[in-house]
């Protein structure tokens, strides 16, 4: 019997040491969520395993490029996607802007673009691998506006458990063990007490029974001294008519793009110069346009805007296509073009083992 005691007493003690060490690695990150996300701050900070890590930076007016490189990112399969401010809180989170991709022969993950104006746009850091994993990440440009990190809240203090020497599991035990020596002292007996009976005296109880005539209420009225609680505005949703706010490429959705409009896509590729085919079901058929263009080429837009590709119809068809390949990777784009009045719908087919899609 003292053998069994002992064992449960070594037991507990060693549980407690480890529900200690626990509790201090028990306080994870806060931002998990779009609304929680924390301003870049160029540190070096770590994101545990399957988890997603946002953060935000803002950007002044100056319509300028920026770049954001996550150091070891490609090394470390970590991912990061880029946000517009009015993508948050809407259903285009998801489908982001900007994706970092890896530079020929580099272990970082890189995007370079520029934004229409000024605002708080957002980062979203994606740890798919099962290990804790440090980072960096760096904006620079003149349109990034360094912001001061907030302090950080307390936390608990946290107990520290003692290292499992011999000395202090000694110092535990043999306490422990010179207890279950130790002669027993019987329990005291028990004396049962005299039963006592409640005694209760009933109250007598008045009912009074009202009646109320079956009288419609009319609705109470608002007082105009209270402010009314006014619905939110739904954001408007995202339209992707510049490349800044380019969508990632589905195969086989449906697009609708108005009159006299164009509108911008994006799809990432590896630089493996595997071939790519970009195809548009009955563009030539719907008077559509599109062309190809590499990041550079988007980033010299308004003063070049020359393409890297157009898409034309075979001989006999009704489709628009294009087809090549590119020595880089990095992330490419797609224009849109509808010259006449009316609104059409149209698909995208892309193929190509290099190429990396929207969900």
């Amino acid at each position: 019997m003292k053998i069994k005691l002992m064992l449960v007493t070594v037991v507990v003690l060693v549980g407690l040491v480890v529900l200690n060490w626990t509790n201090a690695f028990a306080q994870g990150p806060i931002n998990t969520h779009p609304k929680a996300a924390l301003y870049v701050d160029n540190q070096w900070h770590v994101i545990p395993p399957e988890t997603q890590l946002w953060y935000k930076f803002d950007l002044n007016e100056i319509r300028l490029p920026i770049e954001i490189v996550l150091y070891e990112g490609q090394a470390k399969r970590l991912l990061f996607n880029v946000y517009a401010p009015d993508q948050i809180g809407t259903d285009s989170v998801g489908n982001p802007i900007g994706r970092g991709t890896a530079p020929k022969d580099s272990p970082d993950l890189v995007w370079r673009g520029a934004f229409a104006g000024s605002g708080t746009y957002f980062l979203q850091v994606i740890n798919p691998t099962s290990t804790w994993q440090p980072f960096l990440i760096s904006i620079t440009g003149p349109s990034f506006v360094p912001r001061p990190q907030p302090a950080a809240p307390t936390p608990l203090p946290t107990r520290v458990a003692p290292s499992p020497t011999i000395d202090v599991m000694q110092a535990l035990l043999y306490p422990a063990i010179a207890t279950l020596r130790a002669p027993l002292t019987p329990f005291p007996t028990a004396t049962p007490s005299a039963t006592l009976t409640p005694t209760i005296t009933p109250t007598p109880q008045s009912i009074v029974i009202v009646i109320v005539p079956a009288t419609a209420t009319p609705p109470p009225t608002p007082s105009p001294s209270i402010p009314q609680a006014q619905p939110s505005p739904t954001p408007a949703p995202v339209v992707n008519d510049w490349w800044t706010n380019a969508f990632y490429v589905v195969n086989n959705r449906t697009y609708t793009i108005p009159g006299n409009s164009e509108r911008w896509f994006a799809f990432d590729y590896a630089g493996d110069r595997s071939k790519i085919e970009i195809r548009i079901p009955g563009g030539n058929e719907l008077k559509l346009q599109f062309r190809v263009y590499t990041t550079e080429q988007v980033l010299r837009y308004i003063v070049d805007g020359t393409p890297v590709g157009v898409g034309t119809a075979p001989r006999g068809s009704n489709d628009l296509v294009w087809a090549g390949d590119f020595p880089m990777r990095g992330t490419f784009f797609i224009q849109v073009t509808n010259f006449e009045p009316v609104a059409k719908s149209y698909q995208f087919n892309i193929t190509g083992g290099g190429v990396t899609l929207g969900q």
